[in-house]
């Protein structure tokens, strides 16, 4: 596994990450990027209390993530950075290479959002941007580290389809 893993889950911090994610990889540091996070104190707090002893979490918007992200690539440990949405995750495509893993794990589904597994919910603007980011490197639906990812491939079905 990519000591950098790029999780969007609009979830963010939740059972299944830490027990999952950060037991199964013993990763130590989480970082949060999200706009809305960010500039809410009290989620903040929540997000903070909700980790296990031993982590470190990073809260951050999404320009101060891009800004410090040499420094994040010069860690040796594993680095789970959270996003909420495919949108954040777009914004960081330029960081994105063959050194970090692109998972997708949960996307809600909400109106005019199309089923793309049990988990992971798209519409048309965010499959048209995973499939920018995967042009570039492979991105991957993985709930748990223990279950088998599924690479994203090809989504034209989906945008054929008119959604």
């Amino acid at each position: 596994m990519k000591k950098i893993i790029f999780r969007v889950d609009d979830r963010l911090i939740h059972g299944q990450v830490i027990e999952g994610w950060v037991k199964y990889y013993k990763i130590h540091r989480i970082m949060v990027v999200s706009d809305r996070i960010a500039g809410d104190s009290l989620q903040r707090m929540i997000y903070q209390s909700a980790l296990p002893s031993g982590c470190t979490l990073e809260i951050m918007n999404v320009e101060q993530f891009i800004s410090s992200f040499e420094k994040l690539k010069a860690v040796k440990d594993y680095t789970l950075v959270l996003m909420e949405s495919v949108e954040d995750l777009a914004r960081c495509t330029d960081l994105i290479d063959n050194d970090v893993y692109v998972n997708i794990g949960c996307v809600a589904c909400r109106e005019h959002k199309v089923e793309v597994s049990n988990t992971v919910f798209l519409d048309l603007d965010e499959i048209e941007q995973v499939c920018s980011i995967r042009d570039t490197v492979e991105v991957y639906i993985h709930k748990v580290p223990w279950e088998p990812s599924v690479e994203i491939r090809n989504f034209s079905k989906l945008l054929k389809g008119g959604l």
